[in-house]
């Protein structure tokens, strides 16, 4: 197999088994694959409409929309529509998901904390950077 097709294989296999694993954790909350949505929105000072949100998560506007759905109908976040541009739709988080914040943030640490096992600092740091690089590369071709 080649390297490309590995590298392919190990992310996605790391991105499905990290998140089920948080989507399992946090499954009284009803968050779903969500969490990140509802930590991202936690860290905004200003409102933030729903594009602006799915541009922060590298998806597309439609699948943005039915996330937004999803969390406002399980008391996660409400939406209102800008009255200046009704096209636009702000999304801020409930005061339940506010409430559930720390235990979303805890439950993350738990299992970065078992993702990190046996690996140095060193070899962390360099995986983020690697991965990052590929990240940022692909951006790059997504977006020519």
């Amino acid at each position: 197999m080649k390297s490309f097709q590995l590298i392919l294989r190990n992310l996605r296999q790391i991105d499905t088994l990290y998140n089920r694993k948080i989507s399992k954790d946090l499954s009284e909350i009803s968050t779903g694959h969500h969490f990140e949505v509802l930590l991202i929105l936690s860290r905004q000072v200003s409102p933030i409409t729903q594009n602006q949100l799915a541009e922060l998560l590298q998806i597309d506007k439609s699948r943005m929309a039915n996330i937004v759905f999803y969390l406002e109908q399980n008391e996660l976040v409400t939406v209102k529509v800008n009255p200046a541009d009704r096209r636009q739709h702000y999304v801020s988080l409930s005061a339940n998901a506010l409430n559930a914040i720390p235990y979303i943030e805890n439950k993350v640490q738990q299992v970065n904390d078992v993702v990190q096992t046996g690996i140095s600092e060193e070899k962390l740091k360099v995986f983020l950077e690697v991965s990052e690089t590929i990240r940022q590369n692909l951006i790059k071709k997504v977006t020519e």
